[in-house]
């Protein structure tokens, strides 16, 4: 009897260095019989706004410098059903948890061995999370900390309106064709919650609170 063919895994990769989707590439041949990386895509607007995506497992970038937080572009993926693995840099448990809370499938830290990698896609592509070792040990330390809750609204608004250079009120209310009166809303919903004991909390500062918390990169 004739071995079972390996099962198709196809990818796309989006992340800003497309050395590492070749590499990525390489390995999985490798380790994983059937996977192959079938695009790439370094920019998540250009991802997506595509016309359609033939891919069973997305390998997202942490840190695509966008502005538009993971937990909020895997949760724009989930319901599609496609598997997610996002590989990143940060080791604060409150954001990994954040990205798995929002459906993905695993949280691959940039250091972890190739075969975690593997490991990961495999899972994802069956509907299953993995975690290595190492991100499993993260979550296990990172129990403590108590970190405000945003939702997915909220995060999307602070962090065009903090990450990078920042924005201005008009130019947040702007991006997502909202009132700037509903911006300012949202925005004084997140510095309520960052509060303490009623002080006020300015631009910086709360900036300064949201990338201590990992809700937004620097």
């Amino acid at each position: 009897m004739a071995p079972a063919k390996p099962r198709r895994i196809r990818i796309h990769v989006v992340h800003e260095s497309r050395m590492l989707a070749e590499a990525i590439s390489v390995k999985l041949k490798t380790l994983l019989p059937g996977a192959s990386v079938d695009g790439w895509t370094k920019s998540w607007h250009v991802y997506n706004n595509r016309d359609q995506s033939v891919a069973d497992v997305v390998l997202l970038d942490n840190e695509l410098s966008n502005g538009t937080p993971t937990a909020a572009k895997v949760a724009t993926l989930a319901p599609h059903g496609t598997g997610i693995v996002v590989i990143g840099a940060t080791t604060y448990a409150p954001a990994i948890r954040r990205v798995l809370a929002a459906g993905a499938h695993a949280y691959v830290l940039q250091s972890d061995p190739s075969e975690s990698v593997a490991a990961a896609v495999a899972g994802a592509s069956r509907g299953d999370v993995t975690l290595s070792d190492s991100v499993v040990e993260l979550l296990d330390e990172g129990r403590t900390p108590e970190v405000p809750a945003l939702t997915l609204r909220e995060l999307e608004i602070v962090s065009a309106y903090l990450s990078g250079s920042g924005a201005s009120v008009p130019e947040t209310a702007a991006r997502f064709g909202l009132s700037a009166e509903t911006v300012r809303t949202h925005i004084a919903h997140v510095r309520r919650k960052y509060s303490l004991d009623g002080e006020t909390v300015t631009k910086m500062e709360l900036r300064r609170r949201l990338i201590r918390d990992g809700w937004i990169l620097t």
